[in-house]
């Protein structure tokens, strides 16, 4: 009795701190966004980040696969081959993600006027996020050289702030999306490299 008492109280305080966790995350959520949003500077750039919103749907690493496949060498097109199978299981990742949180989009006017763009009623994670820097991960792997790089991380990072700034997703979801993409890609990428790369 007195040890179920005790194992009782134990959950119901862990349960508490994990609730009092989630509120603060919330709304520091909720004043980040609000934050960003109320930045007349980035109302200058709305232009911008709303394309690389856009780029963030696929069109952008697309485009780099596209090139890497038909002006690359052979290697370049095996390597082209790993960064598909890992976006593959990264996408498959972050949906299943979304339907375990189901964590409700942000109700924000710049949410509300692009969204007849969504996906799914979810946000919790990021799938731009998730995929871009997975791929900036993978560029940055198989391509060591800083300009790669900078403009791999470069481009991943405004897409993750893209979503947050168009309204469609919370800070703590393009992060948990992005670090999310990382790992994916930093534990597939050594076995399926030393499957198919020669």
């Amino acid at each position: 009795g007195g040890r179920t008492a005790m194992w009782r109280r134990a959950r119901r305080a862990l349960v508490d701190r994990a609730d009092a966790w989630a509120l603060r995350l919330r709304a520091w959520d909720r004043r980040c966004l609000a934050t960003i949003a109320g930045q007349p500077r980035l109302k200058r750039l709305s232009k911008v980040f709303i394309a690389f919103t856009y780029f963030g749907d696929g069109y952008l690493w697309l485009a780099v696969l596209g090139g890497l496949s038909v002006l690359g060498t052979s290697l370049d097109r095996r390597r082209s081959l790993v960064m598909v199978l890992v976006t593959v299981l990264n996408v498959a990742t972050f949906r299943l993600s979304k339907r375990v949180t189901k964590r409700v989009r942000p109700d924000t006017e710049a949410a509300l006027a692009l969204r007849f763009r969504y996906l799914d009623s979810y946000s919790f994670p990021s799938g731009h996020a998730t995929t871009s820097f997975g791929m900036a991960y993978m560029l940055s792997h198989f391509y060591p050289l800083w300009p790669v790089q900078a403009a791999a991380f470069a481009a991943a990072g405004l897409i993750a702030f893209s979503r947050v700034y168009v309204g469609e997703h919370y800070p703590s979801d393009v992060l948990t999306g992005a670090a999310l993409g990382v790992a994916v890609a930093a534990l597939l990428v050594p076995p399926l490299s030393a499957w198919l790369l020669p």
